[in-house]
């Protein structure tokens, strides 16, 4: 598998980001801001380096805190797909809420994937990475 060399710190922080504005436009019931945090984390699926949080806060990092920086080694598919089954519902949820079908369902969607990207964020554990790694378990040919 290929693999891509990241900042975890930054990716943590860039999770959390997202999970906050997340939670931020379910509290103000804003359907726009869901529609850019889906398009953003589903731009990360090309590259993480892309990702807005993630480049601001390595760039601070780099500048202030040289030494705080440690790289580590990811596969770049695992990356791709956790963006991917985090960006995909909140893009859903984004149309359902546009066109006004099954919005209480769709603003719970917004709610639990916030509740997952903060916990990924903050604690470090990401269910998205955990279902990565058992999908390769179970299809490894």
């Amino acid at each position: 598998m290929r693999q891509c060399v990241i900042y975890d710190s930054s990716l943590k922080f860039s999770k959390a980001v997202y999970g906050i504005l997340a939670l931020t436009a379910f509290l103000i019931q804003n359907y726009w801001l869901v529609l850019v945090i889906s398009v953003l984390m589903i731009v990360e699926i090309i590259s993480i380096k892309l990702s807005l949080p993630y480049y601001l806060h390595s760039l601070y990092l780099k500048k202030f805190f040289p030494g705080r920086l440690r790289p580590v080694r990811k596969e770049s598919a695992e990356l791709s797909f956790v963006c991917g089954l985090a960006g995909s519902p909140l893009f859903i949820s984004f149309f359902l809420l546009y066109f006004n079908k099954f919005t209480a369902f769709a603003w719970g969607l917004v709610l639990v994937i916030a509740l997952l990207l903060l916990m990924s964020g903050i604690v470090g554990v990401c269910v998205a990475s955990l279902t990565y790694v058992i999908f390769k378990k179970i299809f490894r040919v």
